[in-house]
């Protein structure tokens, strides 16, 4: 019992130091967020953390969440004991001259897992080895990412503002996945670093300080989870050109990413190494192979052009209409099923409050960025994951991409109350 209240006093006591940090740090952006909703969203975020955990100890048997936690202790002992070995363990080459090996004992493919297992081991020091404390650490990183993606959507938005903070940081599964400890935290906290890094670079000034920001950010990602990073080349790249020249916005997105895809079915004359439809097929045929209670029917990859053809009516049918009414069988499946509603009600509205005037307004450099990125992340999954449930918590980040620039369009909303 005086263990359980230690914790609780040491987590509020946490929780209020970064809220006095954050609500600092807001001050210092001019504060565009009011410091009660600022509070608000991250004690969210910390008790979506500390839900996430309670569900995957105590309902689900399997969670990547214990585990990564499980082996934090070891390496915290290890850092505590045995510095040296701390930080030279998890080190290895196997498979190193490929980027993109799938394989259980390549360095690449496991980077994400020993970064994250050593930050919890870091966190440990200061939470006594705690799961639950840890969540705050965690989310305290997480919630910066969504912040520094606020931030940029404001600066690009004049209404709405209630509605694109709440979809930033309150939308069901973008809250509840990546609250929860694993890599997908870690991977929001630097794209909304990044993002906001290219942001300060296009259209404030190119300075060193936040170039290197992009390049460390997208580093990190690449170790993370390497295809979240691949896809937010073309899409900064366009990005930056659309903003930098006097161009209808949209061409340098269509010339990008028409190339990108060229490149990336003729590196099928690459070495296998650098075979992108053979390792985004090795991906898929991995995913296959692992058992779940739900699994939906997807035709296995062959690294040609018609075979992903010919399977991306079901990609598109698992990540943007899936599960069906008839599949709910869990409170996962339900928040699902909502967000497909959400989605599809967003998008109606957006073309009745737009017009004709839809495509002009939707073809702001910004807007094409995130609806890019979001649609090349969704396919992605949709074309390699099966499992309803990854499904969801993969693309949680993507969907917040997507419906930002459809609210941005919506008429503007009297709201009584504001987060200024």
């Amino acid at each position: 019992a005086l263990h359980f209240i230690f914790y609780i006093i040491t987590g509020l006591l946490y929780v209020t130091g970064f809220s006095l940090l954050f609500r600092r740090l807001n001050h210092q952006q001019g504060k565009p967020v009011a410091d009660k909703w600022l509070i608000v969203a991250f004690a969210a975020k910390v008790m979506a953390g500390i839900a996430y955990g309670y569900i995957y100890a105590h309902i689900f048997e399997v969670s990547d969440s214990w585990v990564y936690f499980e082996e934090s202790l070891i390496e915290y002992h290890q850092l505590l004991t045995h510095p040296s070995v701390f930080f030279s363990t998890g080190i290895h080459f196997n498979n190193a001259g490929d980027l993109f090996s799938a394989a259980d004992d390549a360095s690449w493919s496991n980077a994400g897992e020993n970064l994250l297992i050593k930050l919890l081991a870091v966190f440990n020091v200061f939470s006594a080895g705690n799961y639950y404390i840890n969540v705050i650490f965690f989310n305290a990183l997480s919630f910066w990412g969504l912040y520094r993606l606020y931030l940029v959507a404001k600066k690009h938005i004049q209404k709405n503002n209630l509605l694109i903070f709440s979809t930033v940081f309150f939308l069901p599964s973008c809250l509840f996945w990546n609250s929860g400890i694993d890599k997908d935290g870690l991977i929001l906290f630097f794209t909304g670093v990044l993002i906001y890094a290219v942001y300060h670079c296009i259209a404030v000034k190119l300075i060193m300080r936040q170039l290197a920001v992009c390049v460390i950010s997208f580093m990190f990602i690449f170790l993370l989870r390497n295809v979240n990073a691949l896809i937010l080349l073309p899409a900064i790249a366009a990005w930056w050109i659309a903003v930098k020249y006097p161009v209808r916005s949209y061409l340098p997105f269509l010339i990008i990413y028409s190339v990108a895809i060229l490149c990336f079915f003729f590196s099928v004359y690459l070495s296998p190494a650098f075979n992108l439809p053979l390792k985004l097929a090795e991906k898929q045929h991995q995913f296959l192979n692992l058992q779940a209670n739900t699994v939906l029917p997807l035709t296995p990859l062959q690294p040609t052009l018609k075979s992903y053809v010919a399977i991306l009516p079901q990609a598109v049918n698992h990540v943007f209409l899936r599960p069906y009414v008839t599949e709910l069988k869990s409170p996962f499946h339900i928040m699902a099923f909502g967000e497909v509603l959400l989605i599809m009600l967003v998008f109606l509205l957006a073309v009745v409050s737009a017009g004709r005037q839809m495509l002009q307004q939707i073809a702001q450099p910004f807007y094409l960025f995130l609806i890019m990125v979001a649609l090349s992340g969704l396919l992605l999954i949709g074309y390699t994951v099966p499992f309803p449930g990854a499904i969801v918590r993969y693309k949680a980040l993507y969907i917040v991409f997507l419906l930002i620039p459809f609210i941005a369009l919506l008429k503007r909303v009297k709201n009584k109350k504001s987060i200024n």
